[in-house]
């Protein structure tokens, strides 16, 4: 017997833990999706990857230490040699060489050179024919390096890359704010498939009910067997849609959990997300603040410059170039190595002016230089209307959104009155006041109130957010709004 009572207990507790659901509503499930969506990990992904491209690109202007050498680099060969008297002999050579080399290196961004600070040790052993050791030392040597006078493309650079990096930080917030655009749809897609449910559900009783009453009429025979058969229709159809529901259910369901990263099998509680936040927006505000805050108008900037660079670049490789080449250091050669380093003798110094002048060219440097002009000003036209196109979409969501929340207020109205007037016939049916034509109308009529109710809810919330992610600003709190994106 007290087997039987726990065996009860614990079934009963199972399947209390398995009629457990998740509840969640509108802003939790956007929150949870903005922290484990695949639509997350992408944004985060691209955000690291253009963060680390930036992070080398400002590494690049750092001094870099280098160390490089030749250890060893052994030789061992018969060489044929001239003797004083013009004959040749063949002589046995074998040597030994190791050099190494530290360096500091630094770009410089105003010119696109690059000055290196080297300090270098070389040692030959020679073991055949003679036997001797030999350093030779260069304490300190300073070169630099000018690829190119006329275009100077670290300069360039240094001006796009920062661009290209704020545009990366703010296009991170965008992609957050439009996963809470994606994560509405995909929880009124459930929420309203199981309501849809739901009323099918109701609407089954509802006509399960009617169906008995009227078999009751019919034998007493106050209804015509056409009625009946009508009614009859109506409770199969409602059970055939309430199959409909739940499959659409099923599926919208199950797309939600696999968004948010919640185990398939769990059950969800949706709440209806009823309180709306009233605001109107202003756009002149809403215009300021996107060109403020996104990205897009960064992106319109870069590619300007990159239009400019284009040009530039065209202008410095017509191949008339000048590069130059310095080095100035200090040189000491010694048998042993304590002597190496010391009281450095020898200057050693060079300049070298490289020049290529095209004497014809046939118009080469001319078209290069007009074809990176044309694609300026067709980049210029594109970025113009780019910019049009991006005022008048704030402008649009602006409109839909302060006109969305008059139509939301109509549709929560007709949904009220529409539950009411079916309560009104569905009692009027049961004293038999009306027909079932009245009251199949009054059905109907609910069912599509509701449906447009959570449509313009839907709606809503897709306007809010999208305007949101449009202005990267927040008007209920008054807030630009900024996502910082965390890397391992």
């Amino acid at each position: 017997m007290n087997k039987s009572i726990a065996t009860f207990i614990v079934a009963l507790f199972a399947s209390t833990v398995s009629a457990q659901s998740i509840n969640l509503d509108l802003k939790g499930a956007i929150s949870k999706a903005q922290a484990q969506s695949p639509s997350y990990y992408r944004a985060i992904n691209t955000a690291e990857n253009l963060y680390w491209n930036y992070r080398q690109f400002r590494a690049s202007l750092l001094p870099q230490l280098n160390l490089s050498g030749s250890i060893p680099n052994y030789s061992s060969a018969i060489d044929r040699v001239t003797l004083p008297d013009g004959t040749f002999d063949f002589r046995e050579r074998e040597q030994l060489f190791m050099s190494g080399q530290l360096s500091l290196d630094q770009n410089v961004v105003w010119t696109g050179g690059r000055v290196s600070l080297i300090s270098s040790l070389q040692r030959t052993d020679v073991y055949r024919p003679d036997r001797r050791v030999n350093f030779f030392s260069t304490p300190i040597s300073i070169n630099y390096f000018q690829p190119m006078f006329l275009y100077n493309a670290l300069k360039w650079e240094n001006k796009i890359q920062p661009l290209a990096y704020e545009a990366s930080r703010r296009a991170y917030s965008e992609d957050l704010e439009n996963i809470a655009s994606e994560t509405t749809q995909l929880y009124f897609d459930a929420l309203v498939s199981r309501i849809s449910m739901r009323i099918a559900e109701q609407n089954v009783l509802n006509n399960d009910t009617i169906y008995k009453i009227s078999q009751g009429r019919y034998n007493l025979g106050k209804i015509a067997e056409n009625e009946l058969l009508q009614i009859e229709l109506n409770l199969l159809n409602a059970e055939n849609s309430l199959t409909s529901a739940r499959l659409n259910y099923e599926v919208a369901a199950q797309e939600l959990k696999r968004y948010l990263g919640i185990p398939t099998e769990e059950e969800l509680s949706l709440d209806i997300p009823s309180v709306v936040p009233q605001l109107e927006v202003n756009l002149d505000k809403a215009l300021s603040e996107a060109r403020k805050n996104r990205a897009a108008v960064l992106d319109f900037r870069r590619r300007r410059l990159e239009a400019e660079q284009g040009v530039a670049a065209a202008r410095g490789n017509t191949n008339y170039n000048f590069n130059l080449r310095a080095n100035f250091g200090l040189n000491r050669q010694a048998d042993e190595f304590n002597t190496a380093f010391a009281d450095p003798f020898a200057q050693q110094q060079n300049i070298s002016i490289g020049v290529n002048i095209p004497i014809i060219d046939w118009g080469q440097a001319r078209s290069q230089i007009r074809r990176a002009e044309a694609n300026r000003q067709l980049q210029e036209v594109n970025i113009e209307q780019d910019e049009i196109n991006f005022e008048q979409e704030v402008f649009l969501q602006v409109m839909q959104f302060n006109a969305q929340y008059q139509r939301l207020e109509i549709a929560a109205k007709a949904d009220t009155v529409a539950q009411k007037r079916y309560e009104v016939a569905r009692q009027r049916y049961l004293t038999g006041k009306i027909t079932i034509t009245d009251i199949n109308i009054a059905q109907t009529e609910k069912d599509g109130a509701k449906q447009a109710y959570l449509q313009e809810l839907q709606r809503f919330w897709q306007a809010y957010y999208t305007l949101r992610r449009l202005c990267l600003y927040d008007f209920e709190r008054d807030d630009v709004i900024i996502y910082e994106a965390t890397f391992n």
